[in-house]
């Protein structure tokens, strides 16, 4: 990749949204110049395109790992079987690559070398069943070295190649590859550009794609999944870590799809520059908001930093979700510098509003009389709070819970009063954590019937234990509290 070169067709770089969707969906990346000779294609190209010269030309062949011309680059690889949190509350059985004395990760450990480089990969099959490393968009390797042969459990074999192409690429076990991938047996190769006469970016990110179905069974005869929760780096939202750079600085952002479904990224408020698909450089960058990318797909996007945090998310809605509830999924921040307001001046963070229609937490001893001059509504609500001991009173109003921390000692009932129009719930722990795991939730969803808190109705609950007790909304999960019993 002649990075001068993309520097000077980065500030020229005019195509529009029409012509790039349409070279994406092709694989035929032409250039302004040659979109003019007609339609793509075999009526629009010609042997003295400049792009095909090269194509045709061009040595496809094994390269000999004596040839390479960097340096000898060696790495072992383990699988290990483990468990992972890829949601708040959500432990999986994974299958993990992992580097001798490190833990197991999914994504594997990225592999990172230079252009020109002799890799050498020793594959040790640690785990109980047969795996295979195949190296996912690696040109000019040996046929014996594409991954297709299984490994054996407690067997080893050894891999290896010339990195002739800088860029983003891959490794995944290609042994019934469609439980294994599902298992987590993927990571990333990166191949960086030797003697770059001009780096374009400060620092780079990966966003290795995903889906998971936590309820699948590794040991079922048949391997049927049906992903609930959407992945990037191994988590679900909000459990991604935020991606940094800083307000006027340009990194690059490595994209790639180890996952079997299409996922469509969208960055909100700002846009980004695609310079590489599948490990090589487009003849024009292209400039877009929004990247459509299919399985085993690689993309490298500049983005410059600007002013304020903004979501880069999945824009098939599914995809924003854990096991069905929103927000979770593939959405990461980008965060900037400090915000600014819609006129340019600083924006300060003025934090959550305060609902102003509940009053602090307080004993309700009777009810009924408290509420006297209250709606029929109110007072009906009432009819469902238990009579006798002392309880605390949590409304809820205006789309939240007016007790955003309660603190209770323990033995105490607190009571849930719906006082909108529609149906809320209290559920406990983080939006699209595991329903088994909760330690109360008014919708009862885990046992397959959930109903909703209506509007004059309440629901309680009674603190046994000591220790903070976090819950939400389950259709509405901006709604969120806390319990503190002491």
């Amino acid at each position: 990749m002649n990075l001068q070169t993309i520097n000077q067709r980065v500030k020229i770089a005019t195509f529009t949204v029409a012509a790039v969707t349409a070279a994406l969906t092709t694989g035929l990346l032409v250039s302004a110049h040659a979109s003019t000779q007609g339609t793509a294609g075999s009526q629009g190209l010609t042997e003295s395109n400049s792009i095909v010269s090269r194509f045709k030309l061009a040595d496809n062949h094994t390269l000999p790992v004596q040839r390479a011309t960097g340096e000898r680059r060696e790495f072992t690889i383990e699988v290990h079987k483990i468990q992972a949190e890829i949601a708040p509350g959500v432990k999986v059985e994974q299958w993990a690559f992992g580097l001798p004395g490190q833990q197991p990760t999914v994504p594997g450990p990225a592999l990172v070398v230079q252009q020109g480089d002799h890799v050498v990969i020793h594959f040790k099959n640690t785990h109980d069943q047969p795996h295979t490393l195949h190296l996912h968009g690696i040109d000019r390797l040996s046929q014996e070295m594409d991954g297709l042969t299984e490994v054996l459990p407690g067997q080893e074999t050894t891999y290896e190649f010339v990195a002739t192409e800088a860029g983003t690429f891959g490794y995944h076990c290609h042994f019934q590859t469609y439980l294994h991938a599902d298992m987590g047996m993927y990571g990333a190769i990166v191949v960086e550009p030797r003697n770059p006469k001009e780096k374009l970016w400060t620092d780079e990110h990966a966003m290795i794609l995903d889906e998971w179905d936590s309820r699948q069974n590794p040991t079922a005869p048949v391997h049927k999944s049906e992903p609930n929760y959407f992945l990037v780096n191994g988590k679900s939202f909000p459990l991604i870590p935020d991606i940094t750079i800083p307000d006027g600085q340009t990194d690059l952002i490595r994209i790639a799809n180890f996952g079997e479904e299409v996922h469509s990224l969208h960055m909100h408020g700002n846009s980004f520059l695609i310079l590489d698909k599948d490990g090589f450089s487009l003849p024009e960058p292209v400039q877009q908001d929004t990247l459509l990318i299919g399985p085993g797909e690689r993309v490298d996007v500049l983005v410059k930093g600007r002013d304020g945090d903004f979501p880069f998310h999945d824009h098939i809605v599914k995809d924003v979700t854990n096991n069905g509830i929103y927000p979770g999924g593939i959405h990461v921040m980008i965060k900037g510098g400090p915000a600014l307001s819609a006129a340019g001046t600083p924006l300060q963070n003025v934090g959550e509003h305060a609902h102003s229609h509940g009053a602090a937490a307080e004993t309700a001893k009777a009810p009924t009389e408290k509420y006297a001059d209250d709606s029929p509504a109110h007072n009906h609500i009432y009819d469902h709070l238990p009579q006798g001991s002392p309880i605390k009173v949590v409304n809820i109003v205006n789309f939240g819970f007016d007790q955003k921390e309660l603190h209770v000692k323990a033995g105490t009932k607190v009571a849930w009063v719906n006082r909108d129009a529609v149906g809320h719930s209290v559920t406990a722990g983080l939006p699209g954590g595991d329903p088994k795991a909760r330690a109360f939730d008014s919708s009862n969803e885990a046992k397959g019937t959930p109903t909703m808190i209506a509007q004059g109705e309440a629901w309680t609950y009674t603190f046994t234990k000591k220790g903070t007790f976090e819950y939400y909304c389950l259709p509405h999960t901006n709604m969120v509290a806390k319990i503190i019993v002491e």
